[in-house]
């Protein structure tokens, strides 16, 4: 990893873009967190110049390797300065009319804010950045499917979106920002694309989760949905928040009613079953049915929509590394309360109950004193050094107990 640490330095761009692609390789194939933590400066702005100066396919894999840095050495100082030097650059790049690029620099700006930002006006400063992709506003405030991004896109940002949401209280929520959102998922709920579709849905249930429909919902305007039931037109009166999740609950229901598209959204968690189901459960009643996931060979429960999101976001991110990275790296423990390294999995380690230690303590000549308990106290070791050897004999069978139960990471 080092030569590639140098390589970054190359003035010929091909030399830095093989020395991203080994690091991408590396952080994905394990956590590689004393590499990072002790390169972290370099690492972190030879990434943002290639950003920033670098090719298309330059900016393509420095981007990824921010998302990678960032999700590797977890929340702290060091995220928070990924987080605030990037996003200028990330704003920039953005600009471009590349796919590639553009889907790539998306996804770095979700990691790196999911993260490293400090506060949710931090996450909705991100949010706002990305909100761009996916709508822009006409001088009736209606919102407008931006048609020249395409539909893969398109359901990147609006996943991009999503996750960023999972991570701020609905009640923090700016409420200017984010007015006529739900209309706006609503239509895109009707396009042909499935992946747009499904994207919009579960935005529209995370809202739903989060708690915070009235702060979407200003000047709702839905095409081509009739409430001719309910006597009300969606041009011109304002919902509760009961008959906004009717609305929504009946489109999405025919939605996840066909077929093709049900099979659309479990492939889309890599045959983790019941996702869209799960996505109807909270638009009709606002539950979520507990879930059990595997990773690798041990057990992760998620209880509600956001987690599942977030487990869906990252496992795409990170690819064939997100079982390395699920059993090792502290920050997703956290983030989803997960601890493998306290499940039993496969053959038991022996290891022995009791261990004598063996010293040989120095005890310099003895001097005849009138007291016997001085003469007791010289012979008595100290306990500093019983304590060291215990300490010592505890750190000796926590590793082996720990190799023990490390298991082979599969792709």
């Amino acid at each position: 990893m080092d030569k590639f640490l140098d390589d970054l330095f190359a003035k010929r761009g091909s030399v830095r873009e093989g020395a991203l692609s080994s690091i991408i390789e590396g952080f994905t194939a394990n956590r590689r967190l004393q590499f990072a933590e002790k390169n972290f400066a370099t690492l972190l702005y030879r990434f943002l110049n290639s950003l920033k100066k670098g090719s298309s396919n330059e900016i393509v894999l420095a981007s990824r390797a921010l998302g990678f840095l960032s999700i590797t050495i977890g929340c702290g100082d060091n995220a928070r300065e990924l987080y605030n030097e990037s996003l200028p650059l990330i704003a920039q790049a953005l600009k471009s009319k590349t796919e590639s690029l553009l889907l790539s620099v998306i996804d770095c700006l979700a990691i790196a804010t999911f993260v490293g930002a400090n506060d949710s006006e931090q996450t909705e400063a991100s949010m706002k950045i990305i909100w761009h992709f996916i709508q822009s506003s006409s001088s009736e405030n209606i919102c407008v499917v931006v048609k020249k991004h395409s539909s893969s896109l398109l359901s990147a940002a609006i996943s991009a979106w999503s996750l960023l949401l999972t991570t701020v209280d609905g009640w923090n929520l700016n409420h200017t920002y984010w007015q006529g959102a739900i209309s706006c998922f609503l239509n895109l709920l009707e396009v042909d694309d499935r992946s747009v579709s499904l994207a919009a849905g579960e935005a529209i249930a995370l809202i739903c989760e989060v708690g915070c429909l009235d702060k979407f919902t200003s000047n709702i305007k839905i095409d081509e949905i009739n409430l001719n039931d309910k006597g009300k037109n969606t041009t011109d009166q304002d919902f509760s928040v009961q008959e906004l999740r009717e609305i929504i609950s009946n489109h999405a229901t025919k939605l996840l009613q066909q077929t093709s598209l049900q099979s659309a959204a479990t492939k889309a968690v890599d045959g983790w079953s019941n996702f869209s189901l799960n996505i109807l459960k909270v638009l009709e009643d606002g539950c979520f049915e507990e879930i059990v996931l595997k990773i690798g060979k041990h057990s992760l429960q998620l209880s509600s929509l956001s987690q599942l999101l977030q487990v869906d976001f990252i496992k795409r991110y990170l690819g064939r590394g997100f079982v390395p990275h699920m059993l090792e790296n502290e920050f997703l423990h956290d983030v989803f309360n997960f601890t493998p390294n306290k499940q039993m999995s496969g053959d038991k380690l022996y290891i022995s109950e009791r261990e004598e230690v063996t010293m040989n303590i120095f005890v310099p000549e003895f001097r005849q004193r009138d007291c016997e308990d001085d003469f007791r106290c010289t012979q008595r070791p100290k306990k500093p050094a019983f304590g060291k050897a215990k300490t010592q004999l505890l750190n000796k069978q926590r590793v082996l107990k720990g190799e023990g139960l490390r298991p082979n990471y599969d792709d």
